[in-house]
């Protein structure tokens, strides 16, 4: 049963966090399939697609559904934390020192609370899946000496760059809050205070360059109610045909919500328009 700390978490990371993603209207016309109404509705569509492809997906096999969100979940809030720097290696070293970057920031929500809290994260990952989840919480012992070792070596390249110290701190502070705050709050706190927080605002910084407030502002709320809207409904089918408790139904809701709306927006923003945006900055 979940606690009143963990509805307060589920309910911030509705709020707050899931539509952080209302952006994308915003930068599927920075990419310009805002040009005309066809190109516009052809994205709105691909993206529903995607995100009712991924739904069903795991209602057919949760499992392997939770596995792969939570593998694409560390990839993205990797790729989304780690601020660019050049820092002066082989090209090789890069891409290595990168990867350890990103596993080190996105590793934070799925490997080290869940290794904080693995009783807890166990039982929240059998009510996502409907079943036995323990081979996650295998897989997640596995990762954690490579977490550990990526931030290690993330930590001593600290000493030596000072660029780095920002995103060292930031994980040592993220894996204090871990390991005093229950899992969904420690998640809450991350996803809507870290990630969403900067997603905003590099949105926004980004947006303004080529669309008005006003546009920023409309396809935002639009894709915001139409996400709770689609939440809502989601909810009451969980509660009310699925035979689960309100609480199980709730943290269902919001998880495969955010799984199915992960993939679109994932390649949208990491595959798409960041690199997009770079090259448009570096020119």
């Amino acid at each position: 049963m979940l606690s009143p700390i963990d509805i307060f978490a589920l309910i911030a990371v509705m709020l707050v966090g899931l539509p952080h993603g209302a952006f994308d209207g915003a930068i599927a016309f920075f990419l310009g399939a805002g040009r005309t109404p066809l190109r516009i509705t052809s994205f709105l569509a691909g993206y529903s697609v995607l995100a009712g492809l991924y739904i069903g997906f795991w209602y057919v096999m949760p499992l392997p559904a939770l596995i792969i969100f939570l593998a694409l979940s560390i990839i993205h809030f990797g790729s989304g934390d780690i601020q660019p720097t050049h820092l002066p290696l082989d090209e090789s070293w890069q891409g290595l020192f990168k990867a350890a970057r990103i596993l080190s920031h996105g590793g934070v929500v799925g490997i080290v609370i869940p290794s904080l809290h693995s009783e807890e994260v166990s039982t929240l990952y059998a009510i996502l899946t409907g079943g036995d989840a323990s081979i996650i919480m295998a897989i997640t012992a596995m990762l954690l000496p490579l977490w550990a070792l990526s931030f290690i070596v993330y930590l001593v390249a600290s000493l030596k760059f000072e660029s780095l110290y920002g995103g060292v701190i930031e994980i040592g502070v993220l894996c204090i809050l871990a390991a005093f705050l229950p899992p969904l709050a420690g998640f809450a706190a991350y996803f809507c205070l870290v990630h969403s927080r900067r997603h905003f605002r590099v949105i926004w910084h980004a947006m303004q360059e080529m669309l008005s407030r006003q546009t920023i502002l409309i396809t935002a709320l639009i894709l915001t109610i139409v996400t709770w809207a689609a939440a809502a409904a989601a909810f009451y089918l969980q509660a009310d045909l699925a035979a689960v408790s309100l609480g199980d139904a709730a943290l269902r809701t919001v998880f495969i919500s955010l799984a199915a709306l992960t993939v679109p927006h994932m390649i949208l923003v990491d595959t798409i328009f960041r690199p997009t945006y770079q090259k448009k900055r570096q020119a």
